[in-house]
């Protein structure tokens, strides 16, 4: 199974969740006006994602703290070769629609899961502003305290231990 295979069925997931928020059909979203499913909105959102299942923690094994909150560095570093979409510092656009709508990758239940779980804790997430979710993310432990250690170190990035993200209090909401 690739992991980045797995995140291209993710954006999938949040262009549909997307959709139906705003209640527009998928052909509509690439030059939807409020589209502005970012790099920075997206990682924010892949993050609490995967904070919401265990076995989505296994896959996306990779997260570091860094200035804006909780990056998966693998898919961070892939973001421009993705297949089916482009995503931009201001928005995603979908290159090829159908075979984007129609992705089904292998273990792709997992995605369908984390997606349903994150929409249970807070539906109205799809519509929060990037720096609002990089505000809720900085909320978390896991963000503060490996943060803290790589700016004592000179850093910028620390390894998150996925066991931290597991235990600790997890916000979904600024309020």
């Amino acid at each position: 199974m690739s992991k980045i295979s797995l995140f291209e069925y993710f954006l999938k997931r949040l262009v549909e969740w997307y959709c139906e928020h705003y209640a527009i059909a998928s052909s509509e979203f690439n030059d939807h006006h409020r589209n502005d499913l970012s790099k920075l909105k997206i990682i924010k959102l892949h993050f609490f994602a995967c904070s919401t299942n265990n076995d989505a923690l296994d896959v996306f094994d990779a997260f570091h703290a860094m200035p804006y909150g909780h990056v998966e560095s693998e898919v961070y570093n892939r973001l421009t070769n993705l297949r089916y979409c482009q995503i931009s510092s201001t928005k995603l656009g979908i290159i090829d629609l159908e075979r984007f709508m129609s992705l089904q990758p292998d273990n792709s239940s997992m995605i369908d899961i984390i997606v349903e779980s994150l929409k249970k804790e807070n539906a109205d997430l799809i519509t929060m502003e990037p720096f609002d979710l990089v505000e809720l993310s900085h909320k978390w432990f896991s963000w503060r305290y490996n943060f803290q250690k790589a700016r004592q170190d000179g850093m910028y990035s620390k390894p998150i231990s996925k066991d931290l993200i597991i235990r600790e209090e997890k916000f979904y909401s600024l309020f």
